[in-house]
Parts: C-alpha cells; structure tokens; sequence
C-alpha cells in the first residue's frame, strides 16, 4: 500500500487562516518524511518551508504569514501529494458552547430573507462533528463551507452574525469554526488538568466515563425507562385523534371554514398562545405526465412531533421517541399510486407539547420534487389552512426541573472533559483570533461554582493555544421561564468578566418567556461583534456595552442608581417608568418597586420597603426589562447583596 500524506480535515478547501501571524499545519506521513509546504498567489511569494515527520510519522508545518485576502494556493509534499485551493487570509474565531450558539441559521427569526440574502464568499464556516472521547483526539472530520445561499441554513446563526457584522466593518475574510453540541455543561468542554483545581475527585469522575460497557448499558436501559416514564406524566400526551377520524386528512374533505395562516412560522406568533394538536392542508396540483410517479415532499422542521398525509394516507411520521424531533427537516416519499394528475391535498398533523409549535421551515426547505423533473421544485411556503384539533396550556420551562438526572456514566456528551478531548483539543494550535462562547443553560444547577469552572475553562484553552490573553466574548443568558437560578447564572457569568481580555453581550431583553431558544439571533452576533470592535479591534469610540452597575445611594426611603455606560440613559417603550427593580430592607425580603429615570440616574421605591438596604434589577429568570442607553443596549441585571 503506496504511503499517502495526511492532513487534518480542518486543512481543506476553502479554510481561512489567521492574518498578521505564520499559521501552523499538521498530520502524518511516513516516518522521517520530508514535509514541503509551497505557498502560491502571494505577491512576493514566501519561500517553500520543509519539515521532516517525527518517529511517529506525525508532522508540524509553519506557513508563512500571508496578507490579508487572496485567494492562496497551498502545495504540500511528502510520502504523496495534497493541494488546498482557494485559501483566504483573515480572522478566524472559534464559536463555541451548547445549543444557543448551535442553533442554526434556518431557524432563526427571518430565516428565509436571512438565507436568501447569505452572499458573502469571503465568510466560511467549518462545522466539527459531535465527538465524546476518552482521551483527547488528533484530528477532526470537518470541511470549510463557503457562505451562500445554498449553504448557509446550517450554520451557527450566532456566528453568521457575528462573522457578517466583523466581515462588513472590517472588510478582511472570516472564517468560523463551529464547534458546538446542545444541552452541554461547561466541565465538558475543559481538560483534565483544567479541572484538577476546580472539580474535587475529577479523576474518579473520568474513570466512570471510560468505565465497564456492559455496565454502562445497564445504567442506560435503567435510566431510558425513568426517562420514559417521566415524559409521560410530566407532558401532554398525544391521545385523541379526532381530525383524521372526521376525515381531515381526505382530498374531499371541505376545509373552506378554517383560518389561513402562511407558513413557515409558530402559531404562538400567529396568536394561537398555547400547546396542542394542529391540522395544516395545502392543495397541490401536478401535472398529467407526474401523476403515478414518485414524488418528495420536503417539509422543512416541525415543531414537535407530526404525522403527514396526501390524499387521505399516510406518508411518514416524527413521533415523540425521536431525538431532537423539532427541529429534524421532514423528508417523505409519496409513492406513485397516490400522486394524481390535478389536485391533491396535503395534510400535516402536528402535535406541540411544549414551548413554540408549528411548521418551522425555513421556506427553502418546503417544496414538493417530482421524481419525472429532478430539480424542479414546487414551492410550499405560504399560505395553509389550519384548524386546533385540542387545545394544551403552554407547559412551562420548570418542567424540566423534576426531570431525572442522566447518570454521569451514560451522559457522554456532559462527562467533564469529553468534549474537549473529542471537539477542541483536535483544533489546537489552528490559528485563532479569538473565541465567541453562549453556554450556562445547562449549569444553572451548578450556579454556585460556575464562575470557577467557567474561567477554568477560558485559562484552559489559552494555555493550550499558548496565548493568555485569547481574546474570549460571551453571551449572558436571556430571559426564560424555568426556576430561580438562572439570575444567579448570569451573575456568575459577570463575574467572569474579571479575567482579562473577556466580554459580554447582555440579551436579557430578548428572551422568549417559554422558549429556550429565542430566535432573535441577529441581535445576538451584533451584540457580540460590538465586543470585539471595541476590545479587539480598536474601535474605542464604539459603544460595546449597556448601562453597568456603578454605585448605589440608599437616600431615606429610596435609592438611587448610577452607572457606567449610561449616555442617554432611557426607557425602550419612552416612559419614565423602569421595569424589573426590587427593594429589599433589613429582612431581606425583596418586593417589587417603582422605578423612574432621573438623568442618568434610575430612583427606586417601593411601599412595601419604608428603609431599603438592598435593590436588585432584572433578577428572574424570565423579567420585562425596558432599560437601556442610547445605543440600545439593555443594562445588566444586578444585585447589591451579597458584596
């Protein structure tokens, strides 16, 4: 077998390599090859740089640093032979943390303008796969993307904004490495030696990670069949089905009465505010030389569960045993019997336990293709009648708070260390010009420590990059309903500030009260991109922060709040009114408070505390809020007890 050189895949078409600095390559070969690296489309050209593999055959390459742009050409040679084109000159940030910063594109608010509009050849992604592993991992799976329209509904929204708003203001190449993994705690994302000094017995907890897997299995079964039953009681469960019973999923059905709503969307955002079962109908009409061929019906993500129909039969399903159900694009085959010359009709029956329900889209995603016109696609965005087959009250976020716990030897994705060894430690030492971070959800129950383990984590990866002061920007948590940590959180994610070259975007304000994952993620990355103007990029005139917390009055029966950041300190709606402040007195029971704007200055009182000793703001997990400069950037939640 003829020896081949090999290359990390973060080393592909496309990839971005950080300006201003020489960027390392690595990968194997044969033991002792001499590695040379020629550089091409550079104005003047470096000279080749060479290197021979180690005993091991694993090899380290330094390419020269290149000016900003391109494109590049880089020619490898070894055992064999291996070309990257098309490479670009830029910045590269490392987007990071769980599902908020893995939310995609395509679920986004606007999505389909959004995507329709992703023309930025000189934005590129690299996605990394979902890797737990045991000991930390060489090398990655992964390609660059350039940004388009065809390619940009997967990608990390956050970070498409955050890479547009750097890409727009500083006019150089920006590539995001996406390396990201839903429902994850940060513990996860640090190594070994990161967490010796936070996290007692941290070995013994790596040793049930790797432990017997028979063992592991048994733990698992035991813990899916708690898991089972849990979902049972603590969800409504899909048992009626009226609708297909009184034929609503039948061509001859007459569906004149219901409503029209234009889909992709949420019924919560079209005022149907609850949970529930669903009907949506659109009629189709195909043509004679389609009908009795295959035909695809591509109905973007459904939110939760559904079960889809053409003329009457069923044609696939979602169903609640389905990982991750909503946000999986529907894709189903209508056989040929059924597909008829004229007008059919589709029928989606989509069942919302919780949170936001609907047809989600994106509209890029919905067309029906004919098996007789590969390519051709029949658009199903749009209008669709629709009619509540059962109404649920909204199920709140603190359902999941009598959830059983996943044991630590099963929960791979959440071992401490597991996402480091499989989904970081293979992208050290690419060239970075920083990390964008939104994490926390998942260590609200761990609030109490979560500053220690966060800025663990932060010094962890500067020292393996060898860089301490990685410039290192992140997303407090917005607003959701689901128990009293969550404020908490948010304060341990403040104090972290208190490590050098770190930052925060404040999205208290754009929270969704029973969702999770709000969808305004463009505010998001420009919050983010705002940090790294200021701090990273000079731009000192830029106003990078709402109103902080700088000192507190406590004057008779009221107190008086000042603060940084406060140039045209106002109210969002433009009342004198300020939501989201309590007082508390001597008994440190807080209630809540009026709240006014003087100057720049907001006074507090409240009936209830004739003496305040103590005022805290936005301090919930889901809070109105409506403070912010003149920036529109909202002030950060508070408290004055406790210091």
């Amino acid at each position: 077998m003829l020896a081949v050189i090999l290359l990390s895949g973060l080393f592909s078409d496309h990839m971005v390599l950080q300006r201003g600095r020489s960027n390392p390559l690595w990968g194997t070969d044969q033991p002792r090859q001499v590695i040379t690296l020629t550089v091409e489309g550079a104005k003047p050209a470096p000279a080749p740089v060479q290197v021979s593999a180690a005993a091991d055959g694993t090899w380290k390459i330094v390419c020269p640093e290149l000016p900003a742009g391109g494109p590049y050409r880089l020619h490898l040679s070894g055992s064999s032979e291996r070309v990257i084109n098309d490479v670009l000159s830029g910045d590269v940030w490392l987007a990071s943390g769980q599902s908020n910063m893995e939310f995609p594109l395509s679920r986004a608010m606007d999505a389909d303008h959004e995507i329709a509009a992703a023309n930025w050849p000189e934005i590129r992604f690299a996605k990394i796969p979902l890797i737990a592993a045991h000991a930390p991992r060489a090398s990655v799976d992964t390609a660059w993307n350039v940004t388009s329209p065809t390619t940009a509904a997967t990608f990390t929204a956050v970070g498409y904004f955050f890479a547009r708003e750097i890409h727009r203001r500083m006019h150089v190449p920006v590539g995001i490495i996406d390396s990201t993994w839903g429902g994850t705690r940060v513990e996860a994302w640090t190594s070994r030696e990161g967490l010796r000094g936070v996290i007692p017995g941290i070995d013994q907890e790596l040793g049930q990670f790797a432990g017997n897997e028979a063992e592991r299995e048994r733990i698992r079964a035991e813990y899916l069949a708690k898991r089972a039953a849990w979902e049972k009681t603590a969800f409504p469960q899909d048992t009626t089905h009226v609708g297909e019973d009184q034929g609503w999923a039948q061509l001859a059905f007459d569906d004149h009465a219901w409503r029209t709503m234009v889909l992709p969307t949420t019924w919560q955002a079209q005022g149907f505010n609850a949970n529930g079962c669903v009907w949506f109908r659109r009629k189709i009409a195909i043509p004679a030389d389609e009908a009795g061929r295959d035909l695809v019906l591509h109905l973007g993500a459904i939110d939760d569960f559904d079960t889809s129909f053409w003329n009457g039969e069923r044609i696939g399903a979602i169903q609640q045993d389905t990982p991750d159900a909503y946000q999986k694009p529907r894709v189903y085959t209508v056989p040929g019997r059924l597909v008829h010359a004229g007008e059919n009709v589709i029928a989606v029956r989509v069942f919302d336990r919780y949170g936001d329900g609907g047809m989600m889209g994106p509209a890029v995603a919905m067309f029906a293709e004919s098996s007789v016109h590969p390519g051709e696609r029949q658009p199903l965005h749009g209008p669709w009648r629709w009619q509540v087959e059962r109404e649920i009250p909204l199920v709140s976020g603190d359902v999941y708070n009598s959830a059983p716990p996943i044991p630590a030897a099963i929960d791979d994705q959440n071992a401490a260390t597991s996402l480091f060894n499989g989904m970081i430690a293979p992208l050290v030492p690419y060239g970075l010009r920083g990390v964008i971070w939104y994490q926390g959800e998942a260590n609200v129950r761990q609030h109490a420590t979560y500053r220690d383990r966060f800025t663990a984590m932060i010094r962890d990866w500067r020292g393996r990059w060898g860089e301490g002061t990685l410039p290192f920007y992140f997303v407090q948590l917005a607003s959701f309903t689901e128990n009293a940590g969550w404020p908490y959180l948010r304060e341990a994610q403040t104090e972290t500030l208190a490590e050098p070259a770190t930052g925060m975007a404040v999205t208290i304000d754009l929270g969704e009260i029973h969702n999770i994952h709000p969808r305004n993620k463009q505010e998001v990355g420009r919050r983010l991109a705002l940090v790294a103007l200021h701090q990273s990029y000079g731009e000192k005139d830029l106003v990078a922060s709402g109103p902080t917390l700088a000192q507190v009055e406590m004057t008779g029966s009221s107190a008086r709040v000042r603060w940084h950041h406060a140039n045209g300190l106002r109210t969002r709606d433009h009342g004198r009114a300020v939501l989201g402040f309590e007082l508390a007195g001597a008994d440190g029971v807080y209630h809540a408070a009026d709240a006014h704007l003087e100057g720049e200055t907001v006074v507090v009182s409240s009936a209830a505390v004739p003496q305040p000793h103590n005022v805290r703001y936005a301090w919930a997990d889901y809070v109105d809020v409506n403070l912010e400069n003149s920036e529109g950037l909202p002030a950060t939640p508070f408290r004055t007890d406790g210091f």
